[in-house]
């Protein structure tokens, strides 16, 4: 039992020899056919092969997201490798009853027929995922669309190259059958290539600017698309937080892994009344951090996004409370930034900033912050810090934001229990909890009936009694 790798159709520099996509799709198309065959507890026997697997080799695991990406070891080990393994566990205990057919109610005027509806497989399955975080955002969501019965075509980022070979060996290793998991590697042409050939599903974790590409050919192809996006996450610090866990969580939330999450703490509003002791808070726990604590940025054209995006906001009026560059500093390493003095007109407070930059900026109450934070085209993740808990759960209640956690930053993403995804042009779709199941599943709807009556009150031939009936029926029950 094998992996289809793409140096099994050619390999030239890297690249996928892109004729081959079809062959590759017919391959996990025919692999399908006996995969979604296999029982859910059958497929979960795999998986909890695959989480054997990974947990028996995490120091080469370490190593390779190190080498990439940049990614501090226990940022990798809590980030990565703890949210994936224990979605796998949290699957193998719960996927047999989420996936199980589930009888619903029936309405009266059905009396005696029976309703259910059972998830099926969608086919094949084309998955995307980013650099940034190359275990987790590759790994989720092939194995719940594993788990639902589907193969996977999967096409990481191709900065990641060697972490890419080490997801397709690991399957390969872990025992699954020929053709159920195949890792393309490539360049956008690569991915363009996977998309027009049609898969039964993508689902897309990635920028805005290459989502947008992605669900437009999708759509065109009226292929069901979920998209995992861009984020501009708000934090908002009321005069009654406990301040010292709330300045940690921003300077953890904006600088681990130098910023490149897509959840990262990029607007943080603090209460007028404590906006100053929390700036020297701040200010002070960030100068304590070394490039061990937040790493380095994985890719050279990144970092000078960043550097564009300070200088800019400088320029238009900023002013740099701590970091931003200077002639000693350079790539790989950008140090982590506080901007004050930032406005809502600044490019800096509504585009995404892939680097460790964190703006601050005062509000004078509810309202106010409620306003600056659901400015923003963005929603994915959003965090309230206060000692009033009800306050916090309806501040959360009214942000256009997908996610949000109560005095706590980034870490809700990984509770397996609640379902995952944003709103706006943060994405769309839902994964984690059973809807990382049922989105790749096709729901179907059936009903029952005994069928020994030779005719129903709706069919031919209509008569005078069963509207009298049905008329005298909907008032009652209606009127």
């Amino acid at each position: 039992m094998i992996i289809v790798k793409l140096r099994r159709f050619g390999h030239i520099k890297g690249l996928l020899v892109i004729d081959n996509i079809d062959k590759i799709f017919q391959i996990a198309g025919d692999a399908q056919k006996t995969w979604s065959a296999l029982s859910v507890q059958d497929r979960l026997v795999h998986i909890k092969a695959l989480r054997k697997r990974i947990t028996s080799e995490l120091d080469e695991w370490v190593r390779l997201v190190y080498e990439e990406t940049g990614k501090s070891e226990t940022d990798t080990l809590a980030s990565e490798l703890y949210v994936t393994l224990d979605a796998m566990k949290y699957y193998e205990k719960r996927a047999g009853k989420m996936l199980k057919k589930r009888k619903v109610k029936t309405p009266l005027t059905f009396w005696g027929e029976k309703s259910y509806v059972c998830y099926e497989p969608m086919g094949v399955v084309a998955v995307f995922s980013p650099w940034n975080f190359p275990i987790q955002l590759s790994l989720l969501p092939v194995i719940s669309a594993l788990i639902a019965g589907n193969t996977v075509v999967l096409k990481p980022s191709e900065e990641v190259p060697a972490i890419n070979d080490k997801i397709a060996s690991t399957f390969q290793a872990a025992g699954f059958p020929e053709g159920v998991v195949q890792v393309v590697q490539g360049e956008a042409d690569v991915g363009e290539a996977i998309v027009k050939t049609g898969p039964d599903k993508i689902f897309f974790t990635g920028g805005l600017k290459t989502g947008k590409i992605v669900n437009r050919m999708a759509a065109e192809a009226m292929i069901p698309c979920d998209l995992e996006l861009s984020g501009k996450d708000p934090m908002i610090v009321c005069e009654d937080a406990e301040l010292d866990r709330a300045a940690r969580a921003a300077v953890w939330g904006s600088f681990f892994h130098s910023g490149q999450v897509c959840v990262s703490i990029e607007r943080v509003y603090v209460h007028k009344d404590v906006y100053d002791l929390f700036l020297e808070k701040v200010i002070s726990l960030t100068e304590e951090l070394s490039t061990k604590d937040y790493g380095r940025l994985t890719t050279e054209g990144g970092w000078q996004e960043v550097k564009r995006q300070v200088d800019e906001a400088v320029q238009q009026g900023a002013k740099l409370a701590l970091g931003g560059t200077s002639e000693e500093s350079g790539y790989p390493h950008y140090p982590p930034t506080i901007l004050t003095n930032v406005t809502h007109e600044m490019d800096i407070l509504h585009t995404e900033v892939f680097g460790p930059v964190m703006t601050v900026m005062p509000f004078e109450n509810d309202e106010e912050a409620i306003e600056l934070s659901n400015d923003s085209e963005f929603g994915l993740n959003a965090s309230v810090f206060t000692q009033n808990l009800d306050r916090g759960q309806q501040i959360l209640e009214r942000l256009e934001t997908g996610n949000g956690y109560v005095n706590g930053v980034v870490r809700n993403i990984s509770n397996m229990n609640l379902p995952f995804g944003g709103v706006k042009r943060s994405g769309r779709g839902r994964y984690h909890a059973e809807h990382g199941l049922h989105t790749f599943c096709e729901t179907k709807s059936i009903m029952v009936n005994k069928g020994k009556k030779k005719n129903d009150i709706a069919w031919f031939p209509y008569k005078e009694r069963n509207a009298q009936f049905l008329r005298k029926f909907i008032k009652k029950l209606y009127g």
